[in-house]
């Protein structure tokens, strides 16, 4: 049975190989639109998209990016890129070689054309780069990301040293009112621990770098000027960067440390029964980190880079939703971390000031009947996702997302269904249908598995922005109440289609359909429908708030 079943999937293995090859060889009717440093790039053949991985010639790609491409030996390509990272391909095989460690890709390497085609992702990882899918415009983002940026300066002169590890594109631009300089860079990306150094030398005030657009990609470091002061751009050797420079330089401009920002003053109103908000006042401008924990309900905002002027707390909150709040962490030094008990949980956003410089966390309560809401009914059709010894997850997912649909729409709620029948969706077109209806929330509904039965069990919930989490933890803790296994948790994960979503998205795994115990569950209707219930429930009570309040005081 077992070399029958090796058979099998050796077979399945080789007719993908044969779709992929046959796909890459037949021209497209919109072949996909590859970006590279901010400009289209002919690749041929051109990239396919296969069970939600874009596969395609990684080659005239690394070039672009300043990467040294040969072919060492038969079926062959090797890449080495700029910071000596050295990548290997081979035709027929499965295994990336990155600096002599192997690497497993989801597909064989072929030869098509002349050319080796595999899994772009593994091969764009393993050099450096990065990539963005925009399967509306058939467009293929490859993104460099911003590794470093280091200022030196002093009375005389400045010097803003921007570094990618491989080649980008960058474009010096000069505006006044305020008087500040920027440089884009073109299919690049900035994702530095902080978000601004503090210089207050010469003609520089600030230095400051965030993502300007994500699609398509545009990252953007800021100079903040006192003056009308010609700022140059010279670009690295290698094209690896370059820097923005102001004034006379020597080179021995000292490298400016960063000024700790302060949180100097912390005020909470309520002008209704229904909002809330909390404004965090700052000597500069700084983006918190949330983290929200259901059980005890709390709110938690860590400013890695602030520091708090004083500690407080607690302090008790006159608000329909915040109990109390504690300011923690050591006057002077980053790391201050606002605490905030809340009586109940809701939908929260964060609005930030820069003149004068503030964070403001907005809770506000909202009606379901209000809400335009996707339900994502996972995998369909060819993709069956999950087996059981009986049930597929494709089915067990319909099955709960057109009940929480109809029990939505049954309270005015707007319900879009990514599949009401058993039907492929791809991947990015789950997220692509919410972000184009403005959709307020989006549910994805799966059945969990372990590649060994028998060895996982329970419920978990995952996210991957930030926007998410509040909603992750209320759905994640009526699904737990309600389907009594074990609680796996709330967790982050990189999952298309949370990541692509523009508005709050969670996915739900209710239950292991490889358990023996839980796949007898999810076959009873009452099991199902209790877990439609709960993710009713944990909708809307994320958008009208929780109700729990907490009867102890705040222990800290």
């Amino acid at each position: 049975m077992q070399q029958m079943t090796g058979a099998w999937a050796c077979l399945r293995q080789r007719l993908a190989i044969v779709a992929v090859a046959a796909a890459l060889c037949v021209p497209a009717l919109a072949a996909v639109d590859v970006q590279v440093l901010g400009s289209s790039l002919q690749v041929s053949p051109s990239p396919v998209l296969e069970a939600g991985r874009l596969i395609g010639p990684p080659a005239e790609i690394a070039k672009a990016l300043g990467c040294r491409v040969t072919s060492p030996g038969e079926a062959t390509l090797q890449i080495v890129a700029p910071a000596r990272t050295e990548v290997r391909v081979k035709a027929g095989s499965d295994l990336l070689v990155v600096n002599g460690a192997e690497v497993r890709m989801p597909r064989m390497a072929l030869i098509v054309s002349g050319q080796i085609v595999c899994p772009l992702r593994p091969v764009l990882d393993a050099i450096g780069a990065g990539m963005q899918w925009n399967p509306a415009a058939q467009r293929l983002s490859v993104v460099v990301p911003i590794t470093a940026i280091r200022v030196h300066a002093d009375e005389e002169g400045a010097r803003v040293e921007i570094t990618t590890p491989l080649r980008s594109q960058a474009t010096l631009y000069r505006v006044n009112a305020p008087e500040r300089a920027y440089v884009d860079f073109a299919g690049a990306t900035v994702k530095l621990p902080q978000e601004f150094t503090l210089v207050s030398c010469g003609e520089v005030q600030r230095v400051r770098w965030a993502q300007f657009t994500d699609d398509p990609p545009v990252a953007r470091v800021v100079m903040d000027l006192s003056s009308t002061g010609q700022v140059r751009w010279q670009p690295h050797p290698q094209g690896l960067g370059g820097s923005m420079v102001i004034g006379q330089l020597d080179g021995d401009e000292p490298l400016i440390e960063r000024r700790v920002p302060f949180i100097t003053g912390i005020d909470a109103r309520s002008p209704d029964e229904d909002t809330t908000l909390l404004r965090i006042e700052l000597s500069d401008l700084v983006r918190p980190k949330i983290s929200v924990r259901s059980q005890p309900p709390t709110v938690t905002l860590k400013f890695p880079d602030a520091a708090p002027a004083a500690t407080t707390g607690p302090v008790g909150v006159a608000s329909p939703f915040v109990g109390a709040m504690k300011l923690s962490g050591t006057p002077g030094a980053a790391g201050a971390e606002l605490t905030l008990q809340m009586k109940q949980l809701i939908h929260f956003e964060l609005d930030e000031s820069v003149s004068p410089p503030a964070v403001t966390v907005i809770f506000k309560r909202g009606r379901i009947s209000d809400k335009r809401i996707v339900i994502d009914a996972g995998h369909g059709g060819r993709d069956s996702g999950a087996r059981g010894n009986r049930l597929l997850e494709k089915e067990i997912n319909l099955d709960v997302a057109r009940q929480v649909a109809t029990k939505l729409i049954q309270m005015g709620a707007q319900i879009t269904l990514t599949r009401d029948g058993d039907y492929y969706v791809d991947l990015y077109d789950r997220p692509g249908l919410a972000n184009r209806i403005s959709a307020d929330l989006f549910l994805s509904i799966h059945c969990n598995a372990m590649p060994t039965r028998n060895t996982g069990f329970g419920t978990e919930t995952f996210y991957y922005h930030d926007r998410s989490m509040c909603l992750g933890a209320v759905v994640h803790d009526q699904l737990v109440k309600a389907l009594g296994r074990k609680d796996r948790g709330l967790k982050w994960a990189n999952f298309c289609v949370t990541r692509e979503s523009d508005m709050p998205a969670v996915l739900v795994e209710l239950l292991f359909l490889n358990s023996d115990v839980e796949e007898g569950l999810l076959a009873k209707p009452e099991v199902r429908t209790a877990a439609a219930n709960a993710l009713v429930e944990g909708l809307r009570q994320y958008v009208e708030g929780t109700g729990s309040t907490l009867e102890t005081e705040m222990g800290m």
